[in-house]
């Protein structure tokens, strides 16, 4: 089966993967500063989705890139009065390390712009030579991409050449057309350089993800992501010259643009505004499956908004949905009512992966068959071990979309087994056998004042046939 995404630039839905083949291509950071949680977005969202494709026997193949030379990676060692290659190197490792505090695998390549260079020359002079690109003599060094030269300039942003605003600030003069835009830039004193045709320079930021694309899927992407804010100029430019270079050649058969994190629900979050949220405080303050359940229950496309208040109820949200996981995971059999909500879950699970990446749909769907299942354990409580299908179907899906399902120990004190998913200590687990053994006895008063000394030590536990679950407040 296939699997259909909106394509941002003709609108409509796009098959991928009818040959059990994915290739992507995620513009990934300029490493000049930490990551914010609105960066993250997109990592986060194309390595659940890089999990489901290949749960489901899709052979995939990831590119997330690196910007290692840019304006504000020089200003930022100027800045500092370090090299670039050091803050290259510092805030590379930074974006790993936050990556992995949220979970999200590596890519399968992650290209460095200055691996690059001789690719994005070779793309350059093909430019040239088709008449779609132009040294200036008085330019000293620089070539530009001519944006006149190709008709279908602004088809991705959906927006007519004649009234757009000029993507590149600065010195204009040697340029025929305020929109036309650098693919290769003279260096200036002290700036890195690489030796080219046109003399020593360095890249322009668009040229470097159309010769990555080609050199690391040569087939073309079947998927291009990145945010809303680089739709234009960056992809539009991308578009443009690679389609411009290889005519005949497919460059990216569906662009799928993720939504924008704003802060208060106003300003996009983003270092130029000082509105962020680092990464680490974020994992710190609320946990990285709060993070996930944030970000996967709105749709990519859309834009979501954080808050302090919006990541909480995340994070309840997740911990109610474990709750119900860790109380029918030790099932040993399957009622109608599991299958049918499995069978529910499978099914939708399926169809909305499929349609456009639906992550929240699924999400709800999670919830709905879980809060079923609540509502018949308190009805009926010995219903708790007849979910065996229904947890099978939870983790399955939780796994894949990359939540962290802790595997429970178990212990027996005073003749009470009790399962926790992290080590509570022998004071919190005697509280918790001493409160079941007066439910038992029904003595609830003490019951009562045993589950408040259990709340003050920062623990709550779940009642099962089976003994208390115990988990962190």
């Amino acid at each position: 089966m296939s699997v259909y995404v909106r394509d941002s630039l003709g609108g409509g839905m796009v098959e991928v993967g009818q040959d059990g083949k994915v290739g992507l291509y995620v513009c990934g950071p300029t490493v000049y500063d930490h990551i914010h949680v609105g960066n993250a977005r997109a990592p986060l969202f194309w390595d659940v989705v890089v999990r489901y494709l290949r749960s489901r026997g899709y052979d995939v193949t990831f590119v997330q890139n690196v910007t290692d030379i840019e304006d504000k990676i020089i200003n930022k060692a100027n800045a500092e009065g370090v090299s670039w290659q050091e803050i290259v190197s510092r805030y590379t490792d930074s974006f790993h390390e936050r990556l992995a505090l949220l979970g999200i695998g590596p890519p399968d390549v992650e290209p460095r712009a200055t691996e690059h260079i001789p690719e994005m020359i070779s793309l350059i002079e093909e430019l040239v030579e088709k008449g779609h690109a132009y040294a200036p003599s008085e330019a000293n060094g620089d070539v530009y991409f001519s944006v006149e030269s190709f008709p279908d300039y602004g088809s991705l942003s959906h927006q007519n050449p004649k009234e757009m605003r000029e993507t590149e600030k600065g010195q204009t003069e040697d340029k025929r057309s305020p929109l036309d835009f650098a693919l290769w830039k003279a260096s200036k004193p002290g700036e890195p350089s690489w030796p080219s045709p046109w003399g020593p320079g360095r890249p322009g930021w668009h040229i470097e993800c159309s010769a990555m694309v080609e050199k690391h899927l040569p087939d073309g992407a079947d998927v291009h992501g990145g945010g809303t804010d680089i739709r234009f100029p960056h992809h539009e430019n991308e578009l443009a010259q690679s389609s411009a270079a290889h005519p005949d050649h497919p460059f990216v058969r569906a662009w799928a643009h993720h939504g924008m994190v704003t802060f208060g629900g106003s300003d996009k979050m983003a270092k130029s505004v000082g509105n962020v949220l680092d990464v680490g405080r974020a994992v710190d303050l609320h946990g990285r499956n709060a993070v996930r359940m944030w970000l996967l229950q709105s749709h990519y496309s859309q834009p979501i908004e954080y808050s302090e208040e919006i990541l909480e109820e995340k994070r309840r949200s997740y911990e109610r949905l474990l709750r119900l996981y860790r109380q029918i995971s030790g099932s040993g059999t399957s009622s109608e009512l599991s299958e049918d909500l499995a069978a529910g879950l499978r099914g939708r699970f399926e169809e909305a992966m499929r349609d456009d990446l639906n992550t929240p749909e699924v999400v709800a769907t999670l919830f709905e068959a879980a809060n079923r299942a609540a509502r018949e354990i308190s009805a009926r409580p010995e219903a708790v071990g007849e979910f065996a299908s229904l947890a099978e179907a939870v983790e399955e899906v939780m796994t894949v979309f990359g939540f962290d399902l802790p595997r429970e120990m178990a212990t027996e004190v005073g003749g009470v087994r009790i399962r926790y998913p992290e080590e509570p200590g022998e004071e919190v687990l005697t509280l918790a056998s001493s409160r079941e053994v007066a439910r038992r006895e029904k003595d609830w008063a003490t019951a009562d004042r045993l589950r408040d000394e259990l709340a003050e030590a920062g623990w709550t536990a779940e009642d099962t046939p089976d003994g208390p679950i115990l988990s962190r407040r």
